[in-house]
């Protein structure tokens, strides 16, 4: 069953619960209004006959109502439907010497429920009351000299009444269906509206989950199905982005293991063929090819482990301004065998805590400063000599580590790359002057295990400065 047939089916189910619920409660409230508005009609007309009776009384000069003519008790009932003798008792005569009725007299739905009783409760006419009647007192001359009894309504008795009930309850039905039907008449093109972009949406859906990460929905909407459909857009960009990075990552991956193993290859061949003599010179060189080849393929390795998590952190107390000290003294000597100025701004009386695993710290820095001496020129534009900067400092709660250099820099749309696997500002270096791209893929994901966070901008000198904060270890 489709989801319109499911949607519709409900609301049909619940309109019926609500329809039946508010034909019930129409029928219950109706019911109960018309009963109380009989209720207080009857109220008012036994307060008239209750008036009645007391002129009658005061006309007669009498508190007795044992003799009252049962003739008198009919007229004076009869009476209480429209006239309230309290207010033109003179009318009284002429009423009194009026000749009785020729046809039987038929009492209505009112005077069959109301009794006359003497002032201690004595029946004298009408129907016999019960213990639960209401009772009226009459007075003469303050003085309780009779009562009225009478029994209210329980149900509606007078057809008039009864039709009426029934004429309203059938024009509440009336309404209640056609709002039901109007509502259905509503409830197909409604539908209809929320069910095209899911439509629309799974379609999408579908053929994303065939493959086709170029699929997109049109956003049509500003509600929440517009919302989802940007959502979906997203994510198909992001799917898009991952397969594309995916397939850059292999082509990249094979690109850089091809050339060490073209190398060696070539190297071996030619030895075998006798061009090239197998000496330490010819040994060296595969030596170092290899060990460029175990370098690159460790350097993924760690890279794929600390993508699924499950590259492994010792985490202790490292002291930074000691590291820093260890890992520059080797760069030191590098940076100035190549002709480039190497200047540490880190006192060794400074106690620059953190919480980290040394290993990892020290293979960050040293991927730092290995770019820092690679990436620079021993001499700059201006003739000036090329130079390395370090320095550590407090900066809130965290250590703020700066590693400067001078010419060449990086355009700006590119410093956002730098951690991105295999990315070279310069496409024409070879990877025994730059590398393979790795290195700063790695400080990114050291940095980012460190709860720390990592900056890339131009620095004074025409070079790059590297920012990396490592949150101050807490005290106790």
């Amino acid at each position: 069953m489709g989801i319109r047939l499911k949607l519709v089916g409900f609301l049909l189910l619940f309109g019926f619960v609500i329809l039946g619920a508010l034909l019930w409660s129409n029928q219950y409230v109706l019911h109960k209004t018309i009963l109380h508005y009989v209720d207080q009609r009857d109220q008012q007309r036994l307060e008239r006959l209750k008036n009645n009776l007391e002129v009658y009384l005061q006309y007669e000069s009498t508190e007795e109502v044992d003799d009252l003519p049962l003739a008198n008790w009919q007229r004076l009932l009869h009476l209480s439907h429209r006239i309230d003798l309290s207010q033109n008792p003179a009318i009284l005569p002429f009423i009194l010497k009026r000749e009785p009725r020729r046809r039987p007299y038929a009492p209505d739905a009112f005077e069959e429920r109301v009794s006359l009783m003497s002032s201690d409760g004595q029946m004298v006419l009408g129907p016999k009351m019960t213990k639960a009647c209401m009772r009226l007192p009459v007075y003469v001359n303050d003085k309780v000299v009779a009562q009225i009894g009478y029994h209210p309504l329980r149900e509606l008795i007078e057809q008039a009444d009864i039709e009426f009930a029934q004429t309203q309850f059938k024009i509440l039905t009336l309404g209640a269906v056609l709002i039901t039907l109007l509502v259905l008449i509503i409830l197909w093109p409604l539908a209809n509206h929320f069910l095209v972009p899911i439509r629309e949406l799974t379609g999408s859906v579908r053929a994303l989950a065939q493959g086709d990460y170029q699929k997109r929905t049109k956003v049509s909407r500003s509600d929440e199905f517009g919302a989802l459909q940007r959502d979906f857009n997203h994510l198909a960009n992001t799917l898009q982005a991952s397969l594309q990075s995916r397939n850059q990552w292999v082509a990249d991956i094979s690109h850089e293991l091809r050339t060490p193993l073209t190398v060696l290859k070539g190297s071996i061949e030619a030895m075998r063929d006798g061009i090239r003599p197998m000496d330490d010179k010819s040994l060296h060189n595969l030596h170092q090819e290899v060990e460029l080849l175990q370098h690159l393929i460790e350097d993924l390795y760690q890279l794929s482990l600390s993508d699924v998590g499950a590259l492994q952190y010792v985490m202790q107390t490292v002291d930074l301004t000691q590291l820093i000290h260890m890992v520059s003294a080797n760069y030191r000597a590098k940076a100035q065998a190549k002709g480039v100025a190497f200047q540490l701004h880190v006192p060794e009386s400074l106690k620059a805590l953190v919480h980290g695993d040394e290993k990892r710290l020290t293979q960050m820095l040293s991927n730092l400063l290995h770019n820092a001496v690679a990436y620079t020129d021993s001499t700059r534009s201006n003739g000036a000599q090329g130079g390395i900067e370090l320095s550590l400092q407090e900066e809130n709660r965290n250590w703020l580590i700066l590693v400067k250099d001078s010419e060449p820099g990086v355009e700006t749309e590119d410093l956002q790359k730098l951690t991105e696997r295999f990315f070279r500002t310069d496409p024409s270096r070879n990877r025994r002057s730059g590398g393979a791209g790795l290195g700063l893929a790695m400080v990114s994901r050291i940095v980012d295990a460190h709860s720390g966070s990592l900056e890339f901008t131009a620095s004074e000198s025409g070079g790059l400065q590297v920012a990396v904060r490592l949150p101050k270890k807490e005290h106790g």
